[in-house]
């Protein structure tokens, strides 16, 4: 499958719209010569014109006939139609020049005139004949009216006078044609034909766009489906074909209010312009204006139903300059947002703005009345009708394309995503190619990411992926996707993190390769005045051997990332070994929580000995974990993988529970020594930590002063606020607090004269060969002379030997603990060492009691 850019379509869409035009113009060209030819002063006949205005609307045919003086015009269209209430008399003397009786028809393609009364009179002046058209409610509407037109007859050399009486609320302006009647029935049948291609396209439009919204639920498709309707309904109206499509009352409503359709016309273009453009999807002036004129177009058109049409008419004549204006801002300030429909919507109405030229020109006289300008704007909204048609569906096109370009594209890099790199990698494996699976990680990306805005991490992505781009551009790589500009090698896992294919399995030409990316990468990117190093280490897995499906390779790659050092080598193979000891050990996170809350776990004990006594004045408990499968599991392996998955501080609130458990029995027996116990960093931080170990304590009745929590250098720098809030709690309860493996981490004399610590532990490294090591010497007596002075206590771990231990007293060392002591007990056994040792009691330590008593 191919993944193509989004471009519009436009070999297809300028090929269809050169079809409708053309088929336009030979459908032109081949029936032009069907329309007989308008005329108002046909041949055979002599024909005089003359104009009466009635003002006032008083005068009655009689008057008009006997005494009104009529104004001689040599054609009808000279007649100077006005907007007013007022009446036009047009009187039409027509003398047959031939022996031959003749059977005309006078034509007015006008069906909206609302009243149009026609007197025939013979030369006696008799009247002959009435006819009483237009679109009044009291003359109606029948099927055979449409075109309006009457047909009489004049006899041989004989004379007759017709009198049109013309009333309209609206525009009155309409042609006046003589035809020979099997001229008129030879243009009746054409625009027949006219009008029903008009509203069949249409009606497919009209359908075809309601059918797309009922799939899509887009607003934007409902309102050009009701745009087209009201098209469909105006024109309807304005050319009278209507008629067939509506029952007469509503036809005659929509003849009557051909303003406010129009009006409704405006607001559903500008409606539709907002929603195709994507107004609505931002916050912005633009979008206010649109919103006002919006809301006053529909004022407008609810008042154009109830004022007289000329009163709305004039609204409308100062409103459209104001519309076309804004429709023009619209694409314009739209045009880069929204640049892909933009041409497309702009193109799809020049016929429409071009057609709705003619109308005004033609009630103003301005240009010929010729059918070809009558129905120009009919054309031009079919023409518009399926442009738009055309461009919605371009657009609904270029939506696909985008939302499949969302799926299978990174937003940061534009790259291809793991989708399109999971394609690819399953047809390579379903043709049984062998290939490398390669992942790239930007160093210390995960760090960086949150202190860079959106437009600096596409920035700094972008440089790192083009430098990428540019090592892995040869035909060893796979390429991911065929762009419209340059072809993808690459594709974005997740934020930093990249894959790509090499087509080998060749180690030294994968090395190779790979070693000329690392040092293509390796650069610097200028990033808000900071010079940012990129580099990053790649992780790799091979099909078939180390796997033989898509999750599997890029799980592996992801693995070999992961165990990549940076400071070792930049690049890792996957490592079927090394992969074997991590999932062991992530197979044991189940049974260490199973262990923790079925209480399979144990404490040992390793006895703290007082040096200047030799009494046992405590112990540091150990956790020990005995696994069904796996026998002793190491503490340095669990501890770390309970940091790892978020089971340490479970694991710490198990131990002192434990350890309090043990000690309450140490005191029904008579023997009340200090526990010492291990907390992490992350311990620190949960919450009410304080209270669930004074909780704890009640709850088994041991004395809070009788624990110990011993913290490591690491602990302190972790978050030293949250630190010196937990001390100062726990010296409320008199828990004393130990620095742990002092000398190995990041202790400063800062942190000692600043949190209330009770004890400092030396780590075991300073005391193997302490006898040997004069260097060794000096720091230890310097530590504990430092110790002393800040009122801590000292303790030594790691005591093998008596020789160390005759040394450590002599430099005034407290504690030590040993394997000299005693190796780690179970609770049993350190219960018999007890015991056994019990005749030295513990002598307490004198050290300042800066924390008061313990509460209550």
């Amino acid at each position: 499958m191919k993944f193509q850019p989004l471009i519009p379509n436009r070999t297809l869409w300028v090929a269809a719209t050169l079809f409708i035009v053309i088929l336009g113009m030979l459908s032109g060209s081949r029936f032009a010569g069907l329309f007989p030819t308008l005329t108002s002063n046909p041949e055979g006949v002599d024909v005089s014109y003359g104009y009466f205005i009635d003002n006032t609307n008083s005068h009655i045919l009689s008057y008009v006939h006997e005494s009104a003086i009529f104004r001689h015009v040599e054609n009808p269209n000279e007649i100077p139609w006005e907007l007013g209430s007022k009446s036009y008399w047009v009187k039409v003397d027509v003398q047959n020049l031939e022996s031959d009786h003749r059977h005309l028809t006078l034509y007015f393609d006008t069906p909206m005139i609302d009243r149009l009364n026609i007197y025939q009179f013979n030369n006696e002046g008799k009247e002959i004949n009435r006819w009483r058209l237009g679109d009044s409610i009291e003359r109606g509407y029948t099927l055979g009216d449409m075109p309006p037109a009457v047909n009489f007859m004049v006899d041989g050399f004989e004379r007759s006078e017709l009198y049109l009486h013309v009333y309209s609320e609206g525009f009155p302006a309409m042609p006046i044609w003589l035809l020979e009647q099997h001229e008129y029935h030879t243009l009746t049948q054409l625009l027949h034909t006219v009008w029903g291609g008009f509203a069949a396209i249409m009606l497919v439009v009209g359908v075809y766009t309601f059918a797309v919204y009922v799939s899509l639920r887009e607003r934007v498709y409902l309102v050009y489906a009701g745009y087209v309707g009201v098209s469909m309904v105006l024109l309807g109206a304005v050319h009278g074909f209507g008629i067939y499509l509506f029952p007469p009352a509503i036809q005659i409503f929509f003849s009557n209010n051909t303003v406010g359709l129009t009006f409704c016309l405006f607001l559903l273009s500008l409606l539709f312009a907002h929603l195709y453009l994507r107004v609505h999807k931002v916050q912005s002036l633009l979008r206010q204006v649109v919103n006002y004129a919006l809301m006053v177009l529909l004022g407008l058109t609810m008042i154009s139903f109830v004022i007289p049409e000329h009163v709305s008419a004039t609204f409308l004549i100062a409103i459209q300059p104001v519309f076309y204006a804004l429709i023009g801002v619209l694409v314009w300030r739209r045009w880069a947002v929204a640049k892909k429909w933009s041409p497309m919507f702009t193109f799809s109405w020049i016929p429409l703005v071009i057609a709705g030229v003619f109308p005004p020109l033609l009630v103003t006289g301005n240009i010929e009345y010729t059918l070809a300008n009558r129905y120009a704007f009919m054309m031009g909204h079919v023409l518009t009708a399926m442009l738009m048609a055309m461009a919605l569906a371009e657009r609904f096109r270029q939506q696909r394309e985008e939302s499949v370009y969302q799926l299978t594209h990174d937003t940061l890099s534009s790259s291809p995503n793991v989708n399109v790199l999971s394609l690819v990698v399953d047809q390579l494996i379903d043709r049984n190619n062998e290939f490398t699976l390669c992942c790239f990680q930007i160093d210390r990306f995960n760090s960086l990411a949150p202190y860079m805005s959106v437009k600096q991490k596409q920035y700094f992505v972008g440089e790192v992926c083009n430098r990428l781009h540019a090592a892995l551009n040869c035909d060893a790589v796979k390429v991911l996707e065929g762009g419209y500009r340059h072809k993808h090698r690459i594709a974005c896992i997740k934020e930093g993190l990249f894959g790509f294919v090499v087509l080998s399995t060749n180690k030294e030409k994968i090395d190779l390769l790979l070693s000329s990316a690392m040092d293509e990468v390796d650069h610097y990117v200028e990033l808000s005045d900071l010079s940012i190093r990129t580099q990053g280490t790649i992780g790799s897995s091979e099909f078939p051997k180390d796997g033989a499906t898509t999750d599997v390779l890029l799980r592996k790659a992801m693995q070999a990332v992961a165990e990549t050092s940076p400071l070792e080598k930049r690049f890792n193979a996957y490592d079927s070994l090394n992969s074997f000891n991590r999932t062991m050990n992530m197979s044991l996170v189940s049974d260490l929580k199973r262990a923790i809350e079925n209480d399979e776990l144990d404490l040992y004990h390793q006895p703290q000995v007082d040096l200047r006594t030799g009494s046992i004045h405590g112990s540091e408990v150990l956790l020990r974990w005995e696994h069904p499968k796996f026998g002793q599991v190491s503490p340095e392996v669990f501890v770390k993988l309970a940091e790892e998955v978020g089971l340490i501080n479970n694991l710490t609130l198990w131990v002192i529970k434990r350890a309090f458990y043990q000690q309450s029995k140490l005191i029904e027996l008579g023997f009340s020594r200090r526990l010492s116990i291990n907390v992490s960093a992350s311990d620190i931080a949960i919450p009410n930590l304080v209270d669930k170990i004074a909780d704890i304590a009640e709850q088994y009745h041991v004395p809070t002063g009788t624990l110990s929590l011993e913290l490591t250098e690491s602990t302190m720098v972790s978050d030293y606020d949250r630190l010196h809030e937990v001390i100062d709690r726990l010296s409320q309860y008199d828990i004393e607090v130990s620095i742990d493996d002092y000398g190995t981490g990041y202790s400063s004399l800062t942190y000692l004269s600043q949190l209330p610590f009770t004890e400092l532990k030396i780590d075991r490294s300073f005391i193997n060969s302490l006898t040997n090591s004069p260097r060794k010497q000096n720091i230890v007596r310097a530590t504990t002379e430092m110790a002393k002075s800040l009122g801590l206590m000292v303790v030594a771990e790691g005591v093998e030997d008596l020789e160390t231990a005759s040394v450590l007293k002599r430099y005034g060392v407290d504690i030590a603990q040993g394997y000299h002591y005693s190796r780690p007990l179970s609770f049993s056994q350190y219960l018999l060492y007890l015991k056994r040792t019990s005749l030295n009691m513990p002598v307490s330590v004198k050290r300042p009691n800066k924390f008061g008593t313990q509460p209550g």
